[in-house]
């Protein structure tokens, strides 16, 4: 072999050469040199093309994977270049496959074998109780996310009155559409199921809490005590908790806890809160009835708008409350009273000194309860006094832990305060009552400009 031709074929780089030859062939040269020796090998000449190929638009995401995953995976085993177009025919797209002829053979077949392989995608259709709605979206969708994310299937909570089931159900039910494969929609379900049961169990502990719950109606004395208000109470604040609703039709099952007048009153939201209430009243009870942990926490001075630990005075528990007034006797300072506002149940009461005490700090982990509202589609000047006042906590069955539905439909200012308008819908009974509407036709109020915002009840839960 002439080795100085061979020599002149050789650039001077050292090692293995690439040189690139017209049409795409790809031609390559060894070299090594051994005792003065050169051996020259050449590999055969391949040429690189492109192939387009037909993926349905269903399959394109699982062909390309999470994050380009499935796509990145192909090309690598296949040394090959794919890229997805946005061109194709009707329901598919191009997926281009550059690289040897054979790479091309191997990548097509696996593009193939993952359309192939992709799951059947039903839709499908179930039931739950109309007031656990709530925890499945969870708070800001957080809920019917995770169940998304964990099973793989679209959920859809039905939004729209106007959908129905093939088959007519009962208004106290709400559609859940699943959208994936028979595995997923079965995940899902078991999902959905698990925040169903758990609906159910809060709900007894709910009941059982509200069993136990002292009856606090007591008059609206309170209302009437020429004392100082409580600070305004922001309802953005978080130690405050908020009338939020995860429901389509915003209505929220909901306590009214106190009550001022017809117009004016307070209201707690029910759900886990209750349960953590009760739970909490507990707790401080067991804890300041001993006399030594008192006697650790006594009051040094007594702070306008502080929050401490109060005894409720019908009941004997031990509540958190905000200072609202303070009567010192400088001749006996263990006669001296405080007002307080009980903050988780709307009601004030003024108690003894020793029946106050500095609240210990873990106490305060779960908001306020107690929700400060005015009554919507109501004139607050032709309420009919305690008349009025009495009907309303009848129809509301304040203070006895019965559940109405409540919606926010705006807000008033009360000096430094945002207070919600809520509108009441009793559906305890078989016909559900809005209770402005029924102080109207008992002749007990008038409605703002003659009309009420009473057009969509909610279903009973």
């Amino acid at each position: 072999m002439d080795t100085g031709r061979i020599k002149n074929l050789i650039l001077p780089l050292g090692g293995a050469l690439l040189l690139s030859g017209v049409a795409g062939a790809v031609l390559y040269y060894i070299t090594k040199k051994d005792e003065d020796e050169i051996k020259l090998v050449t590999a055969r000449v391949n040429h690189w093309s492109t192939v387009q190929v037909q993926v349905p638009v269903d399959a394109v995401g699982l062909v390309i994977g999470r994050q380009g995953a499935n796509i990145k995976l192909i090309q690598d085993r296949t040394n090959t270049n794919i890229r997805i177009s946005d061109e194709g025919e009707e329901g598919h797209r191009l997926c281009v496959i550059s690289g040897l002829e054979k790479n091309i053979t191997l990548a097509q077949t696996l593009i193939l074998k993952t359309v192939n392989e992709q799951p059947v995608i039903e839709t499908t259709e179930m039931l739950v109780p109309y007031g656990a709605i709530g925890r499945v979206i969870g708070r800001n969708g957080e809920s019917i996310r995770t169940i998304s994310h964990l099973s793989g299937a679209k959920v859809f909570v039905d939004r729209d009155e106007d959908l129905t089931l093939s088959l007519p159900y009962p208004e106290d039910m709400r559609k859940i559409v699943l959208k994936g494969s028979k595995e997923q929609i079965e995940a899902a379900r078991s999902l959905l199921l698990e925040k169903v049961v758990e609906d159910e169990e809060m709900r007894q502990q709910i009941h059982a809490s509200a069993t136990n719950m002292f009856l606090r109606a007591r008059g609206r004395q309170a209302a009437h005590e020429n004392v100082s208000q409580p600070s305004p109470m922001n309802r953005n604040n978080p130690l405050f908790e908020a009338l939020s609703s995860t429901n389509s039709d915003r209505y929220i099952e909901a306590y009214v806890c106190a009550v001022d007048t017809a117009s004016h009153f307070w209201l707690q939201v029910v759900g886990q809160r209750s349960v953590l209430l009760d739970k909490l009243v507990t707790e401080m009870t067991e804890y300041y009835e001993s006399a030594e942990n008192r006697e650790l926490h006594e009051l040094d001075k007594v702070d306008i708008n502080s929050i401490v630990a109060a005894k409720f005075p019908h009941d004997n528990s031990w509540y958190r409350g905000q200072v609202c007034n303070y009567e010192h006797n400088e001749t006996d300072p263990l006669q001296s009273f405080v007002t307080v506002y009980y903050v988780d149940f709307g009601d004030t009461e003024t108690v003894k000194i020793d029946n106050v005490s500095e609240l210990r700090t873990d106490f305060l982990k779960l908001n306020f309860q107690a929700i400060e509202c005015f009554l919507a589609n109501i004139k607050p000047e032709s309420v009919k006094g305690d008349e009025a006042a009495d009907v309303f906590e009848e129809l509301t069955y304040a203070a006895q832990w019965k559940v109405v539905m409540v919606k926010v439909v705006g807000y008033q200012q009360a000096g430094e305060k945002t207070i919600p308008c809520v509108q009441i819908i009793d559906t305890n009974g078989s016909t559900d009552v809005d209770v402005a509407e029924e102080l109207v036709n008992r002749g007990l109020a008038e409605l703002t400009n003659g009309v009420s915002d009473s057009s969509s009840n909610p279903s009973k839960s």
